[in-house]
């Protein structure tokens, strides 16, 4: 796997770049103190290393006295020394060192790095790309999940929209590029969120991914894309995006809903709370009857789902492509037939183990279980 490769914006050059700031102050430093200690050696007679050490003391104002009885002269020598030290040497030294603190410059780096550090542990987490209100409420949704998410945009104000909206990982990077994508860990994520405004930049950051996924063979990988108009569903899945829809239509869908089943017992119906996800511990699971099921074979009566598990199955997809809505209890279960079924969270949890001995494949298992073992592949 290639690994991304630290911008020359945030890179060892930047930091010396940064660093190198303080070399004119500390020239001057230099040669003040070589020409206070020649000065303090012609006029005072004293060795070397006293002029050195008074040279110093002076500079840098610590003032711990004179090192020795000074003449007239020399004391009006030492206040140039002295006058010189705090304007000259500590004054430009302090102003260099504001300028570092407030332009930001160093703290931005520093942060970056770190921040790419902290990406590098993650696993499990998703690529979200675009700043705007669509992802910062995407971005809250997901962390009501536990789903860890690495913002990358390249705004200039994507600190402040991170902060605002508490995104803990994000980079300031041009989505479009490989690199970008390597730094924001793309092997140990889940999947890619395509939410840029801009249909134009939204197809070259799905071609990117894809390439990128393509290319390091990861799988599986989810690519999801928003589109601003209708005819760019179409070209969006042609680069790789594996599921679109647009924002009006996201919209349209939820008013629909709503228009067709006003919430008139509530502010919302349960049933689209539920259907939404908005009531957590109600979930709709698909599963495949594997050939070797202990339930292939059997009716839903004989399995007694409801009773034994709280399991409502509301339809069943036979191998043939045909679909029971609501089937009855002498509905008979076959080997690849899919069940859809709604149930309390840990009731699907528990159901699999108990009763199908593990030989029922639940999509959201087969998921987990098949991006589980690519990242443990990854150390």
């Amino acid at each position: 796997m290639k690994k991304g490769k630290i911008p020359p914006q945030y890179g060892e050059e930047k930091i010396l770049t940064i660093l190198m700031k303080f070399r004119a102050p500390l020239i001057v430093a230099l040669v003040t103190i070589m020409v206070a200690s020649v000065g303090y050696m012609l006029i005072s007679k004293v060795d070397l290393l006293r002029a050195v050490y008074m040279a110093v003391l002076s500079v840098t104002t610590i003032g711990y006295g004179e090192m020795w009885e000074m003449s007239p002269e020399a004391r009006i020598f030492n206040l140039f020394v002295m006058t010189f030290g705090v304007g000259g040497v500590m004054g430009y030294s302090l102003a260099v060192l504001i300028n570092v603190v407030t332009s930001g410059e160093l703290k931005n780096v520093l942060r970056f790095r770190k921040m790419v550090r902290d990406i590098s542990a993650l696993k499990g987490h998703y690529l979200v790309f675009g700043k705007n209100d669509i992802t910062a409420f995407l971005i809250r949704e997901l962390k009501g999940y536990r789903i860890p998410v690495v913002l990358v945009d390249n705004s200039e104000d994507l600190e402040k929209f991170a902060e605002e909206n508490q995104v803990k990982y994000y980079l300031k990077l041009d989505p479009a590029e490989e690199n970008s994508l390597y730094l924001a860990n793309i092997e140990a994520a889940v999947g890619a969120i395509v939410a840029v405004i801009d249909d134009y930049k939204s197809l070259a950051i799905t071609l990117t991914v894809k390439n990128v996924v393509r290319k390091e063979n990861i799988y599986p990988f989810f690519i999801l894309a928003v589109a601003g108009k209708e005819e760019f569903k179409e070209k969006l899945r042609l680069v790789g995006a594996d599921y679109v829809e647009t924002f009006p239509s996201i919209i349209s869908k939820r008013l629909t809903t709503l228009a067709r089943k006003p919430p008139i017992f509530g502010e919302k119906s349960v049933l689209e709370e539920i259907l939404f996800g908005e009531r957590t511990f109600i979930d709709i699971e698909e599963f495949v009857v594997e050939p070797d099921s202990p339930v292939a074979g059997k009716t839903l009566k004989e399995l007694d789902l409801k009773n034994k598990f709280g399991i409502t199955v509301i339809a069943i997809k036979k191998s043939s492509g045909k679909i029971i809505f609501t089937p009855s209890g002498n509905t008979t279960l076959d080997p690849l037939d899919i069940m859809v079924v709604v149930a309390p969270k840990d009731k699907l949890e528990d159901v699999i183990p108990a009763l199908f001995r593990g030989k029922l494949a639940s999509r959201s298992v087969v998921l987990k279980r098949k991006i589980k073992e690519r990242l443990n592949g990854l150390g």
